[in-house]
């Protein structure tokens, strides 16, 4: 891509990162919008930017076209994440609603590793762009795909339209009993205040004749109150401390700048790592989303963190005295780690903690989070890595003068401050 838009190390980190602000957007907009209008519309208006997003990159000849594209792809991206997972709770049968929750996340390491496994073939000037235009097919692919399928029936039962939230439980379970589904959904019921409508013929549920719409019990929550309402303050601080914790654990440095990451103690092998990388993520999550519904949403997310946590220590270590199978290993494992919880389970925390009516904006505040910590990680991640370079502390092993000096060629006149205050602690800090 550089030899086509000349970029530096800052613009590229920048480029990459444009990305999560439209994501942002999108993540603190739909809520609201599915709310209004439905799922399936959104989905259908977050398709348009999947196609336009990837042909202005494909096209692109400047910074500005290309990061005006992951714009637009980054605000389907972002509206998607959170539409996606809101769709999939309501049209999923309750004992399978964790396997089909995961899926979210399937898709997402299948679109990642798709967009790798090409990149092993195509990415040299200029069938790059190929990759790129791929997207756009997808997109394309969604926006016809989407007419055949049914709303939410939980969103179309919230806004009192009994007859096709009927209609639509009806195509998805592929039977005409689901009056007790429907009633749970809690915005129906039936004329004498029953929910007991065994009593109905087919057709009169179809019509509507024995259910009554009522007005939610309960009005829909905007952000603003589910940020403020004590009601809700537990199930706020777990939705955005799991989506901080999946980001800030570190999947995306790997997934975004493994290659160089590893490239420089793997230089022949970086690229294929990443992508047998993420066909184990997707390898794993897959067998996560079969195991969830089994064990629970806890065990898996602190074997998870605990993995991470481990193996990014093993990692580090591997990179720093370049051992290439521990590195190798640890990425592995490290991934691993974050596919068994991590990765699929913040996705379905929002819809699981909190009723219908606070759903949208737990989603939307969840993935807003998500959204930033995305962005502090793509533009950061670069920077840190240029500026700090590779670090550790250990026992002092020779004066601080000498360190003084032979270090001043990286980090500059800095090094007196850093070996100065830890100094007193008898540390000091070398370049490796």
């Amino acid at each position: 891509m550089r030899p086509c838009i000349p970029m530096s190390e800052q613009t590229y980190g920048l480029v990459t990162s444009v990305f999560s602000v439209g994501g942002l957007i999108g993540a603190v907009s739909a809520g609201s919008i599915a709310d209004t209008y439905g799922r399936k519309r959104t989905a259908m208006f977050n398709s348009i930017g999947f196609i336009v997003g990837p042909i202005l990159m494909a096209l692109a000849t400047n910074v500005t076209t290309l990061s005006l594209g992951r714009v637009i792809s980054g605000l389907s991206a972002g509206s998607s994440v959170v539409i996606a997972p809101l769709y999939i709770h309501s049209v999923a049968p309750v004992e399978y609603a964790g396997t089909f929750g995961a899926s979210t996340q399937v898709i997402i390491n299948l679109g990642i590793l798709v967009a790798q496994f090409l990149g092993l073939f195509l990415s040299t000037v200029p069938y790059w762009r190929i990759i790129l235009a791929v997207g756009g097919f997808i997109g394309l692919l969604q926006c016809l795909l989407l007419p055949f399928c049914v709303e939410s029936p939980k969103w179309l039962a919230s806004v009192g339209n009994r007859e096709l939230a009927y209609r639509s439980l009806v195509k998805l379970r592929g039977r005409s009993d689901v009056d007790d589904e429907l009633v749970s959904f809690g915005d129906i019921r039936s004329p004498d205040g029953d929910d007991n409508l065994d009593d109905a013929t087919p057709n009169q549920r179809l019509l509507g004749q024995p259910m009554e719409a009522t007005a939610p019990t309960t009005p829909k929550i905007t952000l603003y109150q589910f940020m403020t309402m004590a009601d809700y303050r537990r199930q706020l601080i777990a939705v955005v401390g799991i989506m901080i914790a999946q980001q800030f654990m570190g999947i995306n440095a790997i997934i975004m700048y493994g290659v160089s990451i590893l490239g420089d103690i793997i230089p022949t092998g970086a690229t294929l790592i990443n992508v047998i990388v993420s066909l184990l993520n997707l390898f794993v999550t897959a067998i996560a989303a079969r195991i969830i519904d089994k064990v629970g949403r806890k065990p898996p997310l602190l074997l998870s963190i605990v993995g991470m946590g481990i193996f990014s220590a093993l990692l580090g270590t591997g990179i720093i005295f370049k051992i290439q199978i521990l590195s190798g290993i640890s990425t592995l494992l490290f991934v691993s780690s974050f596919a068994i919880g991590l990765g699929p389970l913040p996705f379905m925390i929002a819809s699981e903690l909190v009723g219908h009516e606070a759903v949208g904006a737990a989603q939307s505040i969840g993935l807003t989070t998500n959204w930033l910590t995305t962005f502090a990680v793509a533009s950061g991640f670069p920077l840190l890595r240029a500026v700090v370079g590779t670090y550790i502390p250990k026992p002092r092993t020779s004066s601080i003068i000498r360190i003084q000096n032979d270090q001043r060629p990286y980090i500059g006149d800095h090094l007196y401050m850093v070996t100065e205050v830890l100094d007193p602690f008898n540390y000091s800090l070398e370049k490796l």
